[in-house]
């Protein structure tokens, strides 16, 4: 008689862990043994807490235990005592998942209620753990991230990371562990540009770590996730996708971030709470800023659709202030409109000028990438022409865009070599940042004019010289993101090369290619995750030089050829079928094989996901 399987009993009391995190607790190898969840998470499965019915905060007592790490990420022994913050790596059952649990998404969560009384998922052990490490951290992003996406008022924030204000709320725990991801990722990529700090002190966890901490911390039902906090953890998240390649995941954070906005009414300054201080208020600009910047420039690369119109909005740009000026003023000692110097008492900031100048740019991108797009489509399938005069061209544009520009202060205009020093460096990030949007706006605006090869190539030359004018150490904190600049001269330059050429025009492009493969070189040398598109664009030109070498030796053979027949018919010279181009002919045209560019880094047929600038630089066929 076939013997039946055991049943499964259901337990009338919940470990310790379980009990914490409000999830099932199962036992599948018996009633004395480990629960399934703490078997799989490698801690004790402990029953410490004291019986009650009801009534009183759940959570972890004063004295339990805690998990500690030792560095280089072992495993230490759990102590009774809570660890010192000087230990920097992994708690127990982190590291040994690690391999699996940020892959495949094991580290799933209940749904928790999240104010500041709920009790954190066990990542909390980390941030504990590893306290000098967040902390070191968090000033790599207010050195290299900051300047760029400034989501945090640093005197404050700092203030309470010491005072561990992060273990108490999970919304700010929540973007702490999204700001320790993306910094650490900069740091791993070559993202350091100052001795004060090296990237194997700031390895220990890794990035991936407290990305999956960040994750975990944001509630599953985003109606339960209130407050700015978790908008600015999605919104890290975002860029941190960017910066290791994934472009789905991208996606995924930029769209619950627009949710959670939407929500939260972010979009409208009528919507915000009535007593928000100044800084709220500034941070609250600054995100919303700095995310539709992120929204236009995705909608740029990889074709998306812009989610947050401008003219949709009613928030204004922050104030051209200093930080230390927001943390000590109250909302009558400054002026409300932030833009105008004059009405400030104190000391405009230079940063923030050019910080507010980008985004003005990206209006502008916003705007373009419409009429880009709108040129695509049939007039009668739109009432566009209903409501928008006719464009104005793209050098025009440009005329009044570089007006813009050099109004600004003149340590926006030129990028001075980076110091180390913080405060001196962040006018450097911003003239840089303000650089490369210049160039995108021109590359994509040049798009929509109908260019020859010179044209073009005008264009990307523009744009490679006035990166290599930008020091390197600027281009490598921001990192990955400008590869993605990069993308669109690649794309110019490659449909000139699918169209026709002479020998002139493809010396030029080759120099530029050339040029295109060094700076990419400098950029990606520190990347984890590399496109290694350098050394692809070196191959291809290098097969290229090969076919058209290959190609004068055919020449050169049936002009023999000719010669030789030209003496048995008296000086009459038949034209060959099929003759192969004359390259030492400056005006003669050619084009070149279809499978020379099948390798191409950027290629007009890339997908919408993977591929770079797949409709704001091209065009259709009709």
């Amino acid at each position: 008689m076939p013997q039946r399987p055991r049943k499964i009993q259901r337990i009338s009391r919940a470990c310790d862990r379980c009990h914490r995190r409000s999830i099932k607790c199962t036992k599948t190898r018996g009633p004395l043994e480990p629960c399934q969840n703490c078997v799989d998470f490698d801690i004790p499965c402990t029953y410490e807490r004291p019986s009650r019915k009801r009534g009183g905060r759940r959570g972890a007592r004063e004295g339990e235990q805690e998990p500690a790490c030792r560095p280089g990420g072992e495993v230490a022994a759990t102590t009774p005592s809570r660890p010192a913050h000087s230990e920097d790596d992994l708690p127990v059952g982190v590291n040994s998942h690690l391999s699996t649990a940020v892959d495949n998404s094991s580290w799933a969560t209940t749904d928790q209620p999240c104010n500041s009384h709920s009790p954190l998922t066990p990542w909390k052990a980390l941030a504990i753990a590893c306290h000098s490490v967040v902390l070191d951290l968090a000033q790599v992003y207010f050195e290299i991230v900051y300047p760029i996406f400034p989501l945090f008022h640093p005197p404050s924030f700092l203030r309470a990371l010491r005072n561990e204000k992060h273990l108490e709320d999970q919304g700010l725990f929540a973007s702490t562990m999204a700001m320790c991801a993306l910094a650490s990722a900069r740091a791993r990529d070559g993202g350091l540009y100052s001795n004060q700090r090296s990237p194997s002190q700031l390895s220990h966890p890794p990035p991936e770590v407290f990305s999956a901490a960040a994750k975990e911390s944001i509630p599953p039902n985003l109606a339960a996730a209130r407050g700015i906090d978790f908008m600015r953890a999605c919104a890290i998240l975002s860029v941190a996708a960017i910066q290791n390649g994934q472009i789905r995941e991208m996606h995924q954070y930029l769209g619950m971030y627009h949710t959670l906005s939407i929500m939260e009414g972010l979009h409208d300054e009528k919507l915000w709470p009535r007593d928000l201080g100044v800084v709220n208020v500034e941070v609250r600009r600054r995100l919303f800023w700095s995310m539709y910047t992120l929204d236009v420039f995705s909608a740029t690369v990889w074709g998306g659709m812009i989610r947050f119109r401008e003219v949709q909005s009613n928030v204004r740009y922050p104030r051209e202030v200093n930080d230390d000026v927001l943390d000590f003023a109250n909302e009558a000692s400054i002026s409300a409109d932030c833009t105008t110097p004059a009405s400030n008492p104190y000391e405009p900031s230079v940063w923030m000028r050019g910080w507010n100048f980008t985004t003005d740019l990206y209006r502008i991108l916003e705007h373009a990438i419409d009429g880009q797009r709108q040129s695509l489509r049939a007039e009668n399938e739109s009432p566009w022409s209903l409501f928008r005069p006719t464009p104005v061209p793209g050098p025009l544009i440009m005329e009044h865009v570089h007006s813009l520009f050099s109004a600004l202060p003149s340590q926006l205009q030129s990028s001075k070599p980076a110091t180390g020093d913080p405060e001196h460096d962040i006018v450097g990030f911003q003239s840089a940042n303000i650089q490369a949007t210049l160039q995108l706006l021109n590359m994509v605006l040049s798009s929509s004019e109908d260019q020859g090869v010179e044209e073009k190539c005008e264009v990307a030359g523009n744009v490679l010289s006035v990166f290599s004018t930008v020091p390197i150490e600027y281009l490598r904190a921001i990192s990955s993101p400008l590869l993605y600049h990069l993308g669109g001269i690649g794309f110019i330059l490659g449909s000139v090369m699918e169209g026709s050429l002479s020998e002139m025009s493809y010396q030029r492009v080759r120099k530029l290619l050339l040029e295109m493969a060094a700076l990419l070189s400098q950029m990606e040398s520190g990347l984890t995750r590399s496109t290694g598109a350098s050394e692809r664009l070196k191959s291809q030109v290098k097969r290229i030089d090969d076919y058209m070498d290959k190609t004068r030796h055919a020449n050169m053979r049936s002009e023999q050829a000719e010669i030789d027949q030209s003496q048995d018919f008296e000086g009459y010279i038949r034209p060959i079928p099929g003759q192969p181009a004359d390259f030492d002919d400056t005006l003669a045209y050619f084009e070149l094989p279809p499978d020379l560019l099948d390798d191409w880094p950027w290629s007009s047929g890339a997908g919408v996901l993977d591929g770079m600038f797949p409709i704001a630089l091209r065009k259709t066929d009709d």
